[in-house]
């Protein structure tokens, strides 16, 4: 399974894109601000471009199996869940149905994306490619 998030609206505290899997249109993301490679302000800063393998773990945090995005440098515990604000993420993108402003979404798609991540697992790997579009 191939995971993409295309980033495309940057404001002081989010990041706001688009996820496809396989190709397709699944939902929005909200991460916080995007920096240069190497610069990292703690909770306040989103994973670089890149590609990454991602895995299903158990988090002690959230109390269930969650998608971990792994080998992200300067990053750990880099996780795909719900929210709907900056104050959600603390670098882990946030995934929902619903893009409601430039720095808000809402609708969480954690569930299913949790699911399909699990199915697509037991057939082979999964990776995610991370793109900053310009605006």
């Amino acid at each position: 399974m191939e995971i993409r998030i295309e980033r495309d609206t940057y404001t002081p505290q989010a990041t706001v894109g688009k996820m496809y899997i396989d190709n397709e249109f699944f939902c929005h993301t909200l991460e916080d601000t995007v920096r240069p490679i190497g610069i990292k302000v703690k909770h306040h800063t989103a994973i670089h471009e890149g590609r990454f393998k991602v895995v299903l773990t158990y988090s002690n945090r959230f109390k269930r199996d969650m998608p971990l995005i792994m080998s992200v440098p300067l990053f750990k515990g880099i996780r795909m869940h719900g929210g709907n604000t900056h104050y959600n993420t603390s670098g882990c993108p946030l995934v929902a149905y619903n893009r409601l402003a430039d720095d808000k979404i809402q609708g969480t798609a954690e569930k299913e994306l949790t699911e399909k991540i699990k199915l697509a697992l037991e057939v082979g790997e999964v990776w995610i490619t991370l793109i900053n579009k310009i605006p």
